[in-house]
């Protein structure tokens, strides 16, 4: 009994390789190949459209305002002066040039609020009103 016991437990591994499809079981019990799945052509992506190209317009160029001008001042350099200061009327024909604005001694104070100008005791007065 022992020497057929033996055997048994000398012919389980090569039984059970032959059950598990070993390499060597295939042969022996002369299983067929495991079928190929068929070979399925993928369909196609489809393209993604172009997107057409749009022209940016370039951002309009932004300047910066002009400094005011300066007024024209034809009056002395005294600041007790007085002066009136003219931003409209005669600027042109008293103060002279393409002046818009100007502070002039020309004119007296009657004669300066009639022309529609400022009167000031002071040059610094009048340059900062002009």
């Amino acid at each position: 009994m022992k020497p057929l016991r033996h055997l048994v437990a000398l012919c389980v591994p090569f039984v059970m390789v032959a059950l598990a499809g070993g390499p060597l079981g295939c042969q022996l019990i002369g299983l067929p190949d495991a079928p190929q799945p068929p070979k399925v052509q993928l369909p196609q992506l489809p393209q993604t459209p172009q997107v057409p190209s749009v022209d940016v317009p370039a951002p309009p160029s932004v300047s910066l305002p002009s400094a005011p001008e300066k007024p024209k001042m034809d009056v002395p350099l005294d600041e007790d002066t007085e002066v009136c200061c003219l931003r409209s009327g005669p600027v042109e024909q008293v103060c002279g040039g393409d002046a818009k604005r100007c502070c002039t001694i020309k004119l007296e104070r009657d004669a300066c609020e009639n022309q529609g100008g400022l009167w000031f005791h002071s040059v610094r007065g009048c340059a900062g009103a002009c």
